[in-house]
């Protein structure tokens, strides 16, 4: 019914109204092609909710369809490490296997279905500390009002 548009900005305004980690998984898989706006409202929504791991999907999601992996990648290891799950260890394995890197790849869909079973991950090889406490730093939430929030 091409009713994609209207169904895009109804989501972005329910969650400018009110924070739904459903809602916001959602939108990275929405099949409208508005690539770039997208993207955008959902950077606008990072400062708000930073820890937020469907945002962090979502971003990833939005900048791998982009062609921006390192981006993509970078996002999916801050979702992984704020408790995304499978499914963004399910993104991290396409977008190893779309550069090439099979290794990294299979390592990514076996967690993939050691995340989606409850089950301990393996660590990615080449990531160094530095990067990993980049990744599950502790981010300062802060509500629409701009006051610091506790999580949880």
């Amino acid at each position: 019914m091409r009713w994609d548009e209207a169904a895009t900005r109804a989501i972005e305004q329910a969650l400018d109204a009110r924070w739904d980690e459903g809602l916001a998984a959602r939108y990275g898989t929405l099949p409208v092609a508005r690539l770039a706006e997208r993207r955008a409202a959902a950077e606008r929504w990072l400062p708000t909710h930073p820890a937020s791991p469907a945002l962090l999907l979502t971003l990833a999601r939005l900048a791998r369809a982009q062609g921006q992996w390192p981006q993509a990648e970078a996002y999916l290891h801050r979702a992984i490490a704020q408790g995304a799950g499978s499914e963004a260890w399910e993104e991290l394995g396409h977008g190893f296997a779309a550069h090439g890197e099979e290794a990294l790849a299979r390592q990514s869909y076996a967690n993939a279905l050691l995340a989606a079973r409850g089950e301990r991950v393996r660590e990615l090889p080449g990531r160094d500390l530095r990067q990993q406490i980049a990744d599950s730093a502790a981010i300062e939430e802060r509500d629409e009002h701009g006051l610091p929030r506790l999580r949880g």
